[in-house]
């Protein structure tokens, strides 16, 4: 708890209230005089774990009274400050964020001996130098957001806290110190977007902490002042802070910023961090329960690597500042989610970029945490590839990589033994790999869910699919929100006729689904995996298309050769059915028959069969009415069939996709060249 010691001295010199109080006494504020009618008071704050009392001293102009009240004054002070200190001793000394004693000097040796290190060393580095020339970071608003500030900010003090740690370089603390004051004069950091609140809070705490010991008093004072004022307190806002009963990766984001933010300040005011500490762990169990039952993320792979970075994050703070990050690393499930991650990444070294998410996959510092703390080393073969083969990431969480690298044997060679993946949480996935070796080896990725949750799209059934080094079933994954929001679009709105289902990568027709009668299938409605094993698995799509069917149900099937295989069953209702088959592709394609698609890449080609008792034709549709605010997707392609069934009737459309090219697809391929 804040409690304050008021020295008021009574025609004594003010110097003498330096005395009675010294400088090296835990400030919360400046130190200030109020000098009136020869009365001196000297106002300063400092940390005790007792409840909030006043202190008032009354000296004498006498010097023998004065000074044997002087000696209690000290007396009563040593009290106090040694009982705080006493309250705190459970609490790291600085810098307790994230760092260990020895981690810097296990990162500089890391960074000499290990290939990538280097590069990630280098490149920070290099960043930092760059930053040195300019000026702080102004407060910039973009739409509803300061989140672009924020980040910013959050990578200049990061890289900078880093650099000076590694080399000792004082240029660093003084710029990282000017990018913080600066930002300690912000009116505010925008707790209407509270993402915005959240990064910079981290980036103050990280560098608070991290430059405690070079940091003059005044400016720690200030940049304190700035954590509490303009990120601690706004935690206690019901309505900016509507995180705290949310699940997704809000949650974990802003939660984890306030524990970092209360542990940087904590000797402020311990009753009031360990308040707020206590409140974003509990609130976090909502976050940590999402990743039931065995670690799939539901929100994807972008938002993983958001908010479980901030989740890792968390843990780690806790840990280096009170011992134990309070249970976050002993939730099993959660804990899983870094094999999950593995999965999500195909032979392309691209990822499975089912809802918001980018298509390219790159090294997740976050995934080290795992590594590390369950001393699992293949868990991050995947993302020292990624990093030879793309390159260091100028990401403001890569110090993350150097720290939690650096207590990892990264032996080369070590690998994953399992081939399938099958969740049945919030997101329902199965995915299946023939290796982990070869960038052709064959994968196979297919969801359920619902696209009325976080970041969803209309996609329960939609898969991709990958042979021999070519995607040949995409998805289109995330387009930038800016011009979206700025164009009008309720992106947002997750309700059945929401204009975020009228955009091509968010709707249904750019996914690998089923469409019936030209509905779209209804938002709110789950698909959920009904059966499965290593080569099989069945989504029951029924809630989805209940307004035109009475029973929907995918099912997908692996041959060892790398051949899919998609069933789908569809019983109608009372009146008949116009069912479209899609599939959207980057390859070249052309119709061979009512039954036959061929796709070219490069020199491979895939065969897309249809087989089914119902009247049925093939098609390629190439041509979309993108709105002018949309992703230019004028190359995409999408194959399929179009199927009618009967009133009451029932089918089966056995999709099969395959590269073998049997005697029957010859003798059919040779027939069209000589109609031809």
């Amino acid at each position: 708890m804040l409690t304050r010691y008021i020295v008021i001295t009574i025609g004594v010199p003010n110097s003498f209230c330096h005395t009675a109080l010294p400088p090296s006494t835990p400030c919360y504020a400046n130190l200030a005089y109020k000098d009136r009618k020869n009365i001196c008071s000297a106002e300063y704050s400092v940390t005790n774990g007792a409840k909030f009392a006043k202190l008032f001293l009354i000296l004498a102009s006498d010097k023998a009274f004065f000074m044997k009240n002087l000696f209690t004054t000290i007396l009563l002070i040593f009290t106090f400050v040694f009982s705080a200190t006493a309250a705190q001793q459970n609490i790291a000394s600085h810098p307790r964020l994230l760092l260990h004693k020895g981690d810097v000097t296990n990162i500089k040796h890391f960074a000499q001996t290990h290939p990538n290190a280097q590069a990630v060393h280098r490149h920070i580095i290099a960043a930092a130098d760059a930053i040195l020339p300019q000026s702080p970071t102004e407060r910039t608003m973009e739409g509803e957001r300061m989140l672009g500030t924020s980040r910013e900010v959050l990578k200049r003090v990061f890289y900078l806290s880093y650099a000076y740690v590694t080399t000792e370089d004082i240029r660093y603390a003084q710029r990282a110190e000017a990018e913080m004051l600066a930002v300690s004069e912000f009116k505010d950091w925008n707790p209407a977007h509270f993402l915005d609140v959240a990064e910079m809070t981290l980036a103050m705490a990280i560098g608070y902490d991290w430059l405690y010991n070079y940091l003059p008093t005044h400016s720690k004072s200030r940049i304190g002042m700035a954590i509490y004022e303009k990120g601690l307190k706004q935690a206690e806002s019901n309505t900016d802070a509507w995180y705290q009963s949310s699940a997704n990766n809000w949650n974990q984001v802003c939660n984890a910023a306030i524990v970092a933010g209360a542990l940087a300040i904590y000797e402020r005011d311990t009753e009031l961090c360990d308040a707020l500490i206590d409140k974003a762990v509990e609130s976090n169990r909502k976050a940590l329960d999402k990743y039931n039952p065995n670690g799939a993320y539901p929100e994807g792979f972008g938002y993983w690597e958001y908010g479980t970075s901030y989740q890792a994050i968390m843990a780690a703070a806790l840990e280096s500042a009170l011992g134990e990050d309070r249970g976050i690393s002993t939730s099993q499930s959660f804990m899983q989610s870094a094999l999950w991650m593995n999965f999500m990444v195909a032979p392309s070294l691209d990822c499975y970029n089912f809802y918001d998410s980018h298509l390219q996959a790159s090294c997740t510092p976050a995934k080290y945490w795992f590594a590390r703390t369950l001393n699992a080393p293949e868990l991050i073969a995947l993302d020292e590839q990624l990093l030879e083969k793309h390159g260091v990431k100028s990401d403001r969480l890569l110090p993350l990589y150097m720290l939690w690298a650096s207590g990892i044997s990264l032996n080369e060679g070590v690998t994953l033994s399992q081939n399938v993946w099958v969740s049945k949480g919030d997101t329902p996935l199965y995915i299946y790999r023939s290796g982990w070796q070869k960038p052709t080896d064959t994968y196979f990725a297919i969801k359920g869910g619902r696209a009325a949750d976080s970041h969803g799209h209309i996609d329960a059934g939609s898969f991709i699919y990958e042979d021999k080094g070519i995607r040949w079933a995409v998805d289109l994954g995330v387009q930038p929100y800016d011009t979206l929001e700025q164009a009008g679009v309720d992106l947002w709105n997750m309700e059945q006729h929401s204009t975020r289902w009228d955009l091509f990568r968010t709707g249904a027709d750019s996914h690998n689904i089923l469409t019936i009668n030209g509905s779209r299938p209804a938002v709110n409605a789950r698909a959920e995996i009904i059966s499965s094993d290593n080569r099989h698995v069945t989504f029951d799509m029924s809630a989805l298309y209940a307004e035109h069917a009475t029973k929907v149900t995918r099912e997908a099937d692996l041959s060892q050769r790398g051949m899919v295989k998609i069933c789908d069953y569809v019983e109608a209702g009372d009146s008949p059915l116009h069912i479209e088959w899609k599939m959207a592709t980057y390859a070249e394609a052309e119709v061979m028959g009512p039954n036959l698609i061929e796709l070219r890449q490069g020199d491979e080609t895939l065969y897309v069969k249809l087989r089914t008792k119902a009247k049925a034709t093939a098609h390629v549709w190439n041509d979309y009415p993108f709105k002018s605010y949309e992703a230019d997707d004028s190359a995409v392609r999408r194959v399929g069939f179009s199927i009618e069934l009967k009133a009451g009737d029932d089918v089966e459309i056995e999709v099969t996709l395959s590269s073998a090219r049997n005697n029957l697809l010859k003798k059919l391929k040779n027939k069209l060249s000589v109609e031809k």
